[in-house]
């Protein structure tokens, strides 16, 4: 049995899960060394115990829009996040801003803190696309509205159908279709459509509003591809292309530690070497007596993630594609009791 990966102590560590209280390696867990000659302990072999004062102590680490603050709260024992937001009312033209919190993200007590921080960061992406949405305005002769938005009332619209699921395929004017459209309170700009293939059309435009608090669309040029000429084919990909330039700032503009893990300038080849050096089994030389306990951790955490109550629901989901046994049965007896 390898004494190196029994004793932490003689190690300095530089990884910042040994930073939190709520961390702490498994017996007999593994170091590894990086090439750039820090030892560490691969996520995977720690337990996770947090608390608010730990999510807390995360979130003082992300940096992202001054608009924008992830919380973090507790309520009947149970933390979550939810994202805060200074904006103004999209309904207005007032721009007084107003405060306004998105929906709750529950926190598991044993969450990797990679995984709450991967958490914040959908979190912030979800909130800021519920902002694109209501910033996309279509005027038509009844009146004005924002067709995008996530406040429509989706029982109602399932009720009613046919309201809704007209064919749209009709060739239609861009030209007079943008004349409709605002986004940020100002209007868009066709700067050229290219025929593709088959009926697909290349559309770039350009928004020309100045001071929207979501800056990145600012004077931005769009480009996407619609399906059909149809106007329907043409708002869809509009706003498509809408919501993935929101998720690209998010991507490059979030930060923990200084770090801006999502962003284009981290290199895909470099992640998956480390994803190996800490994975690797030649990597991690685990011992017998660190294989039992790293099993016994990831069996605590996977059967610990099924839902409470929906064993009956969960026999009918295995019985609708014919599986009578999963192969990770093991870990929900007391779901499969009645199979």
């Amino acid at each position: 049995m390898s004494d190196k990966n029994n004793h932490f102590t003689s190690v300095k560590y530089t990884h910042n899960e040994l930073l939190y209280n709520c961390e702490q390696p498994i017996a007999y867990a593994p170091i590894v060394q990086l090439s750039n000659a820090s030892w560490v302990v691969p996520q995977h072999f720690l337990r996770y115990q947090h608390t608010l004062e730990s999510v807390n102590e995360t979130l003082d680490k992300i940096e992202f829009s001054t608009h924008f603050r992830v919380l973090a709260a507790k309520q009947n024992e149970q933390i979550y996040l939810q994202v805060a937001i200074l904006s103004p009312d999209n309904y207005r033209s007032t721009k007084a801003k107003k405060l306004l919190f998105g929906r709750r993200w529950f926190v598991e007590e044993n969450l990797p803190t990679s995984e709450l921080i991967q958490t914040a960061f959908l979190a912030l992406k979800i909130a800021r696309e519920h902002e694109v949405r209501e910033l996309f305005q279509l005027n038509s002769e009844q009146g004005s509205s924002t067709p995008f938005n996530n406040h429509h009332d989706l029982p109602l619209l399932a009720q009613n159908p046919q309201l809704t699921m007209a064919a749209d395929h009709q060739p239609q004017s861009v030209i007079k279709l943008l004349a409709r459209c605002l986004f940020a309170g100002a209007a868009l700009t066709l700067i050229a459509q290219q025929k593709i293939a088959d009926e697909h059309i290349l559309y770039t435009l350009r928004l020309n509003c100045t001071d929207c608090q979501l800056s990145e669309f600012n004077a931005k040029k769009v480009i996407f591809l619609a399906a059909d000429t149809s106007a329907n084919a043409f708002l869809h990909g509009l706003m498509t292309a809408l919501v993935a330039i929101s998720n690209d700032y998010v991507n490059e503009q979030f930060k923990y530690a200084g770090f801006a893990r999502f962003s284009k300038n981290v290199n895909v080849e470099q992640i998956g070497a480390l994803s190996i050096v800490l994975r690797s089994q030649h990597a991690l030389q685990l011992c017998e007596l660190g294989k039992q306990h790293a099993d016994q951790l990831n069996f605590e955490i996977d059967s610990s993630r099924a839902p409470q109550g929906c064993g009956q629901v969960i026999c009918g989901f295995l019985a609708a594609h014919g599986i009578e046994q999963p192969e990770n049965a093991h870990l929900y007896p007391d779901y499969l009791q009645a199979l």
